[in-house]
Parts: structure tokens; C-alpha cells; sequence
């Protein structure tokens, strides 16, 4: 220790011993006991003074205690330190929140500009009681000559002691005995210590003190595996929760200028991507252009979308974007090219050429900079930020990918449709993959079918695109591929949207079976979606390209054939023209009685559809033989299409008029929800529920009846599904009287 700084310590020790008393006058008395001047020392502070300097010089662990004591004491004395919020708006952030109190040391992480700074200012306010000694925030950039610099570490370690109460004079110069000091001072205190612009592992093991009771937060943009490593509670900030990118922005702009276009707004919102400081900054440029524009919001959100900087939010993106390694930034360009919402890691590797493990690092250190973004389901997004730093520097992406992108998809819904239905369904789509092609990969419990759903964003976006670049090929084998969505999920418009470019590139193909085949599932689509104008307008197409139909007895046409009549005949019964319907699915057993059964799922198929249209029309007898003829060409391992001929089975019961065939169809229903259930189908569970009511009310318990049918017209009512009003008088009915 040197002599000057010995001397103040000496003096400030003999002040406290006289004013304070305290710890630090019970240690001095202690040391100082049975000295034959003891009393005299006691009224007299030169004395004192003169003793506890020989003591202190004689002694280096004296000197070393007395230090830790009186730097307590001073720091105790101190008015605590506090945090003051720059910006009096936080919106969001409670999980975040709800992660950063007790003790030791939380990383707080995310890119520049996403409010790491604001929580921890806000945090440090809310939290005084629990860190009585107070907070202090430390912003390390301001200790290192730019980023990447070394951190003058002792300057820092000189900023927490003053902040605390430490005078300057008092503070020791020896790097060694500094960091003494510093875990001397801080090692009793309970405190709030936050590290603002942490770079590296190394700084922060040097600042964080032997404080048991108090809490570090260390703020860094990008943390390291050895940062999180070290210091494994890890609290990541991303994006706001939907609404509070809303409340921020018109907590700044005002709600005049949100309310006046509520239109403009959203858009503007859109392109802010509820990132923090892109949402502050858009609200403060809409709010300065207020009086010169009649819509500034419309205004602000084309520029934004065009590339438009705002200030230093922007310029730091910017920063981002000429930074990142050329393989990250090929990648981002790369990524700017995919068409849709969202993407998986996979399909980021298509598009950028290469195998998925060789993306992940990339798309994490992305992710990190918010240049990625997670969506729901393990999905990701290009930020706005990214795609408005991508237009500043004048990146496109080169085309390349687009094409790897639709390839990848099609193998993916090709192994799917093979995955799902094996060899049970016609297919008229090329159904060839590239040689090499490694087997579909699905996750443990993961149906084939709920990965095409999840893709359904993604091929309608790129549909017209993939149309538009010739490749049709690829485009119909995944609009073949998607047939099976409809049958087991739904999603009809969806699909129909998307099969319309795909009846573009059958055309183009001039594969008259294709062509025959996609546009019937047109038709079909349309008549489920009750769109029967648009459904017969397909069906017309049909006469012309049967009659170009090569060979048309093959095993293959035949089956075609069938399933045409089969599109028409469902197209009739969606009208309630079910003796046309009847006819139609007629035709199509007829023909499939011809190809021999089984492996064949037509005459099944088609018997159980031709059953269902005579339930309606009041021909039980002729039903109960057709559906004995379907179960017997059903395979039985082919749980969904069984359920199905048990179910019309059901419907035939539940019309019989009697006591014994209402209970045997209402025994009847739940087994056939049963069978569906695991076969990741939910097209039909509201034709089940129908089903349950309708052999409800044939047994005579009217209010279960009318319980299930309000499901089910609720659930209908929702979409605006024009059979709602069918099911909703089915409530109303009046019970028969019974005599």
C-alpha cells in the first residue's frame, strides 16, 4: 500500500472512529486494548491518528482489514446509487423480467436496439428493495477505445467504487491492490450491478465481485458459448409480444395519429416488425411529419418497405449487414429469395445450396443480430430490418435458389403423399425423385400430413412463382402430392388457390391424364367449398380432354375414369341433387367393380360414397348392401376409410325408426371417432358429431341431440359454411309426440 494512500486511510479511520464509530472503531479499540495510553488515545484524535499509522505499517493485515472496513463504512454512508430510466416506455417484457431477480450473475442478451438497456433501467427501478444497497449501471463501451478494444478494466473497477461512495483518494492506483479494493468494498454489499456492451468472458469474470447477495446483469449483443458457458443464466430478448409494438408506438406518436389510419398504422407496424428501436424511431418520423402529410403512417410504411434508413437504428443494421461473414451473408441474401411467411432450417439449406447442419450456425448467429426471427412451430423469418438492409446495400438474391426451394418442397410432399397413403391412391403426377433422395424424416409421434399443413403458407406463396419460372413438373407433383391434405385436413381454399397454377403447368405439360386429374380436384375443392358455379365450370373442361384421352381402357384410365365420376357425383350431393349424385357414383362403382378389388381403394370407396346418397334418398335396404360390398373391399388395416363405411353405416340406423337400431348407432358412432383419431384425420369430425346427433335424437334423448348439432352448427356458423342453416333448424326441431 502506498504511503499516501495510507495516510488518508489512516485519517478517514480515525473520522469514523469519532463520528461514526461503527465496525471500524470496535476493530481499532480491539487492536488497541491494554495499551497504557489507551485512555488518552480515546479523547484524543492526533494520537489516534499517530497509533493507527505504526499499527497499520507494522502490520500489513491490519492494513488490509482496515481498508475492506472503511471502504464498507464509506460506501454504507453513502446515499445509494440508483438507476434512473432513460425512457419512461416499457411495454412487454414480464417473462423477461420474471428471469432476472435473486443473486449472482444473468445474461441479458439480444442485438443493439431490441431494449436490453431499457429492462435493465426499468428492472433496477422496480427492484430497490431487493438490493439495499442500490444499482448502478456501468456502460463498458465507454472504457474501451471502440469495439473489440481492450477494456481498461481498472477505470471501471474506479467508476463502481466512486460510484458507491469511494473517494478518489481513497481508491488505490496498483491494479493488484485496486482489485482488492473492489472485491473488498462489494463482497458485503447487496446490490444491483449492471455491465452494459459486455464483449467476452474475460471482462466480465474481472467485474464480477464476491458478492453473494448481489445480482450482475451482463447486457451483450451476441453472447459466446463460453460467456453462456461460464455464467449459464442465459435471458435472450427478441422481439415485442403482438400489441406491445402498438402501445409503444402510440405511447411516442399519440393516439390521434393511429386512430386518424388505423390502415397506415398496421402497415407501418408490419415493416417495424415490433422491434423495439425501429418501432421508436418510426413512431418519431410519423410523428414529425404529421402536419405535412394527409397520411403520414401510408406514407412511412411505403418508404420503410423500400429500403427507407431511419437514423441510427437503421445505420446499424446496416453496420450488421456489412459485418456478417461472406458465408452468413450469401445465406441472407439467399434467404431473401424464399417466398412465403416462414421457412425451416431445411429449407434454408435448399435454398442456399448446401446440407441443413451447415446452416444452423449461421442461422443462430442471424438469429442473434435479428436477422432471423422464430415463428411458431420451429420456424423461422427474415426480419423486415434484414430485408430493408438487403435493399440499402443493392443485394438481390441470384435466382439460383428459387429453384432448389420448389424441389426441395415437391420431395418433401412426394415422400409425404407415400409416407401417408402407401400405394392405396391413384396418382397421375410424376411421382420421380432425384436419385440419391434420402428418406423422409419425421419427428417421433409427427404425422406426414402435419408437415404438408405446416408448409401450406409456403406452397401457396410459391406457387405462381414456381409456375411463372417453368417449373412445371415440380409444381404438379406437389399439387398431386397436396390431394391428400383435403382428404384428411381440410384447408380447401388453400388448396384450391394453389392447384389453380398447378392446372396452368398440367396445360403446359400437355399431359392430357394430369390435366383430366388436377382439374377435377378443382371441381371437387369448389363443390366442398360450396362454390358450385366455379365447380361446374371445371367439370365442363373435362368432355373435351376425355375425348384426347389415349387408351382410355388401361387399368390406369380406368381408375381416372371412376374418379371423375366420382367428382361429379360429390359435386351433386353438395347441391342436394342426390338422384344425380346417385348416378354418378353409380358409374364410378361400375367401373371399379372391373379392376379387381383390392389393393384398389375404388370399389370400397366408391360403394360406401353411392350408400351415403341412398341413406338420403331413403333406400336403407340398398344401402346395407352396398355398404357390406364396401367393407368387404376395405382393407381393414386402412383404419380412416373403414371408419367411414361404419359411419355411413350409422346414418343408415339412425333413419331405421327403431328402438334396437338407434342404440346400435349411437354404440356405433364413437367407435368410428375412435378409429379416425389416430389416423391424423380431422376432416370429419363434424360429420361425426352430426352423426352422434342424429342417433341421439333416433333414440329418443333429444337434448344430447340438439348438444351435438349446436357443436357443430357453431363450428359451421364460424366459417360461414352454407349448410350452418340446415344444421341450425335441426336444433329447433320439434320432437315427435309420443302417443
Amino acid at each position: 500500500m502506498t504511503d499516501p494512500f495510507q495516510a488518508e486511510l489512516v485519517k478517514q479511520a480515525v473520522a469514523l472512529v469519532f463520528t461514526g464509530g461503527g465496525k471500524v472503531a470496535e476493530y481499532l479499540w480491539k487492536k488497541l486494548s491494554g495499551r497504557r495510553d489507551e485512555k488518552r488515545l480515546r479523547s484524543d484524535p492526533a494520537a489516534l491518528e499517530a497509533a493507527v499509522r505504526r499499527l497499520a505499517a507494522e502490520d500489513p493485515v491490519v492494513a488490509g482489514e482496515l481498508r475492506e472496513l472503511v471502504g464498507s463504512m464509506l460506501a454504507m454512508g453513502h446515499d445509494r446509487p440508483r438507476i434512473v430510466p432513460r425512457s419512461p416506455n416499457l411495454f412487454d417484457r414480464v417473462g423477461a423480467q420474471a428471469q432476472l431477480g435473486g443473486t449472482g450473475v444473468v445474461v441479458l442478451s439480444g442485438p443493439s436496439g431490441v431494449g436490453k438497456t431499457t429492462l435493465a433501467e426499468h428492472y433496477g427501478t422496480r427492484s430497490g428493495g431487493a438490493y439495499p444497497d442500490g444499482a448502478l449501471l456501468i456502460d463498458l463501451a465507454d472504457h474501451r477505445d471502440g469495439p473489440g478494444a481492450p477494456l481498461r478494466i481498472s477505470q471501471v473497477r474506479e467508476a463502481v467504487l466512486q460510484a458507491l461512495g469511494v473517494e478518489p483518494k481513497l481508491i488505490t492506483p496498483g491494479a493488484g491492490e485496486l482489485k482488492t479494493q473492489y472485491n473488498d468494498v462489494l463482497g458485503p454489499l447487496r446490490l444491483l450491478l449492471v455491465f452494459d456492451s459486455v464483449e467476452n468472458v474475460r471482462d466480465l469474470q474481472a467485474l464480477v465481485p464476491p458478492a453473494p447477495m448481489s445480482l450482475v446483469l451482463a447486457l451483450t449483443e451476441g453472447p459466446s458459448d463460453e460467456l453462456v458457458t461460464q455464467y449459464p443464466r442465459h435471458v435472450p430478448l427478441s422481439r415485442l409480444e403482438e400489441g406491445a409494438d402498438r402501445m409503444l408506438f402510440e405511447a411516442i406518436a399519440g393516439t390521434g395519429l393511429l386512430a386518424a389510419d388505423p390502415e397506415g398504422a398496421l402497415e407501418v407496424l408490419v415493416e417495424c416488425d415490433r422491434f423495439p428501436a425501429t418501432v421508436v424511431a418510426a413512431a418519431i418520423a410519423a410523428r414529425q411529419r404529421a402536419a405535412l402529410a394527409a397520411r403520414p403512417l401510408k406514407l412511412l410504411a411505403k418508404e420503410l418497405s423500400s429500403g427507407r434508413a431511419l437514423g441510427p437504428v437503421s445505420a446499424a443494421f446496416d453496420r450488421v449487414l456489412a459485418a456478417l461473414p461472406p458465408r452468413e451473408r450469401d445465406l441472407c441474401l439467399a434467404l431473401s429469395g424464399i417466398p412465403g411467411p416462414s421457412f425451416t432450417y431445411e429449407a434454408a439449406a435448399a435454398v442456399a445450396g448446401c446440407e441443413p447442419f451447415e446452416v444452423l450456425d449461421a442461422l443462430v448467429h442471424l438469429q442473434s443480430v435479428f436477422f432471423v426471427t422464430e415463428e411458431p412451430g420451429k420456424r423461422l423469418r427474415l426480419t423486415k430490418q434484414a430485408r430493408q438492409a438487403l435493399t440499402r446495400a443493392g443485394h438481390e438474391p441470384d435466382g439460383e435458389g428459387f429453384p432448389r426451394l420448389v424441389r426441395f418442397h415437391r420431395t418433401r410432399a412426394v415422400q409425404a403423399d407415400h409416407w401417408k397413403m402407401g400405394d392405396r391412391r391413384l396418382r397421375l403426377y410424376d411421382q420421380t425423385l432425384p436419385e440419391g433422395t434420402r428418406p423422409l424424416d419425421l419427428a417421433p409421434g409427427q404425422d406426414a400430413i402435419d408437415l404438408l399443413v405446416a408448409e401450406i403458407p409456403a406452397y401457396r406463396a410459391l406457387a405462381k412463382p414456381a409456375h411463372d419460372a417453368g417449373l412445371h413438373r415440380e409444381l404438379t407433383q406437389l399439387c398431386g402430392a397436396l390431394e391428400i391434405v383435403g382428404l384428411h385436413r381440410g384447408h380447401l381454399r388453400e388448396l384450391a388457390e394453389i392447384n389453380e397454377q398447378g392446372i396452368a403447368s398440367a396445360e403446359a405439360l400437355g399431359d392430357v391424364p394430369l390435366q383430366l386429374r388436377v382439374i377435377a380436384q378443382q371441381a371437387r375443392l369448389y363443390s366442398l367449398l360450396q362454390e358450385f358455379p366455379r365447380a361446374e365450370k371445371e367439370l365442363g373442361k373435362l368432355g373435351e380432354l376425355l375425348r384426347r384421352l389415349e387408351s382410355p381402357e388401361t387399368e390406369t384410365n380406368r381408375q381416372l375414369r371412376a374418379s371423375l365420376w366420382e367428382f361429379r357425383g360429390l359435386f351433386h350431393r353438395e347441391r342436394g341433387q342426390y338422384t344425380e349424385a346417385s348416378a354418378c357414383f353409380f358409374e364410378a362403382l361400375k367401373i371399379s367393380r372391373t379392376l379387381g378389388g383390392l389393393p384398389f381403394r375404388g370399389q370400397g370407396l366408391h360403394a360406401r360414397m353411392l350408400a351415403n346418397v341412398q341413406v338420403l334418398l331413403g333406400d336403407l335396404a340398398g344401402a346395407f348392401r352396398l355398404l357390406e360390398e364396401a367393407e368387404a373391399n376395405t382393407d381393414p388395416g386402412n383404419k380412416r376409410d373403414l371408419a367411414q363405411v361404419w359411419l355411413v353405416r350409422a346414418k343408415a340406423l339412425s333413419r331405421s325408426g327403431t328402438a334396437e337400431a338407434a342404440r346400435q348407432a349411437l354404440d356405433l358412432v364413437p367407435e368410428v371417432w375412435r378409429m379416425v383419431a389416430p389416423t391424423g384425420s380431422d376432416q370429419y369430425d363434424l360429420e361425426i358429431a352430426e352423426a352422434l346427433g342424429d342417433a341421439a335424437w333416433a333414440g329418443g334423448d333429444f337434448g344430447k341431440a340438439r348438444e351435438y348439432w349446436s357443436g357443430v352448427w357453431q363450428r359451421l356458423q364460424a366459417v360461414k359454411h352454407p349448410r350452418a342453416g340446415a344444421v341450425h333448424a335441426k336444433i329447433y326441431t320439434e320432437p315427435p309426440l309420443i302417443r
